[in-house]
């Protein structure tokens, strides 16, 4: 191999690397990928709501998620003209963007828990088939599917 291609190979592997460190840095911590979930299965929700459908998280850390979310431009924060004043949060299209390897991460998790426990929980359902059925029932994906390979 010429020195010139190695270079190459050395600066694109650092690249990549470098792309996947800030997905991974994006999504990390105990409760972004709850929130967003929530959000993908329920669409806007005001923020007593989120609260309600990610147990054990609390007002002060979700604030800082979705501040963070919000700069990644993950969501959406609406202020509704109610009294009292009502904020709602909505998953941005490029929030959405991040449905199919969320889905990817919760078959890869579902066939590494069967892996690690011996015991399928699935019964004869593959992890792509559970998580499509799964999709089917969320109210904001009625008519719509993510396609998962």
């Amino acid at each position: 191999m010429k020195k010139k291609d190695c270079v190459e190979q050395i600066a694109e592997c650092s690249y990549n690397r470098l792309a996947i460190m800030d997905a991974v840095s994006m999504l990390s911590g105990k409760w972004k990928i709850p929130v967003l979930c929530v959000l993908m299965q329920q669409g806007s929700l005001c923020f007593l709501d989120i609260v309600r459908h990610v147990p054990g998280i609390s007002a002060k850390t979700l604030t800082k998620e979705l501040r963070e979310m919000e700069s990644n431009q993950l969501v959406t924060r609406t202020v509704l003209n109610t009294r009292p004043v009502t904020v709602e949060y909505t998953l941005t299209d490029y929030g959405r963007t991040l449905e199919k390897a969320i889905f990817e991460l919760l078959a890869w998790g579902l066939v590494h828990r069967k892996r690690l426990i011996g015991k399928d929980t699935l019964g004869e359902k593959s992890a792509h088939s559970y998580i499509s059925e799964m999709q089917q029932d969320w109210p904001v994906n009625r008519g719509r599917r993510i396609a998962i390979k």
